[in-house]
């Protein structure tokens, strides 16, 4: 917890330098982001949360903090429409049942590494430098549980590596549909740097997942 909080610190800090420089000559109340592009580094801070399935089976997510980037182009001074990205890694421990025999049980830990892309939206509600907000997204989202499911062979590129012919290891996942909806507020500290935070809700196409619910604090930069 302490190291996610010095994270959104560090955010904080960063956005009130980056937009020191220009807050002399931003005009009380002057809007810019009319017409123009924004870039956002973006944050997103689940609790921790049990799943429970068949036969006593369970799964506990840790806590985490999860990371993304987000590309928008402002139609006016309310509707923002564009691109995101995000990722995360979180712990857990979780419970396997034998479907044969419930009384022989294993228990594992490993990482829940999700990836999502998708569409996003957002309403400014008030034509103004400090307004509240609605947004929501819908896209793709890549689930792995790490958890392994046997050997594959052939020749692969590694970013570190370079080229590397072996087997590799296969694990479960799967490939879902993801949507949220959230709301927030939004300060524009000058006219280049903003900062956002809210929270969301999001929902998977798996019927084991359930609502997921999210804080998150952005910092943008328009241009």
């Amino acid at each position: 917890m302490r190291k996610i909080l010095f994270l959104l610190t560090v955010i904080l800090i960063l956005a009130t330098v980056a937009s020191a420089a220009q807050a002399q000559s931003y005009k009380r109340g002057e809007l810019t982001r009319e017409g123009r592009w924004d870039f956002t580094i973006q944050t997103r801070y689940t609790s921790s949360s049990e799943y429970t399935g068949e036969d006593g089976s369970f799964v506990n997510l840790n806590s985490d903090l999860g990371w993304g980037f987000g590309f928008g182009y402002n139609i006016n001074h309310n509707f923002n429409i564009g691109l995101l990205f995000t990722w995360r890694s979180v712990p857990y421990a979780a419970r396997a049942v034998n479907a044969d025999d419930p009384s022989e049980t294993s228990d594992y830990s490993a990482n829940l590494s999700t990836s999502t892309f998708g569409l996003s939206g957002e309403y400014n509600i008030l034509k103004k430098k400090f307004t509240p907000y609605v947004n929501g997204s819908f896209g793709w989202m890549h689930i792995n549980t790490n958890i392994p499911a046997g050997w594959t062979s052939g020749c692969w590129w590694y970013p570190y590596w370079g080229y590397v012919c072996g087997p590799v290891p296969l694990t479960y996942g799967s490939n879902e549909t993801a949507y949220t909806a959230g709301l927030g507020l939004r300060y524009e500290t000058s006219e280049t740097v903003f900062l956002r935070g809210g929270y969301e809700w999001g929902w998977v196409s798996l019927d084991e997942m359930e609502t997921a619910g999210m804080m998150r604090i952005d910092i943008g930069f328009m241009f």
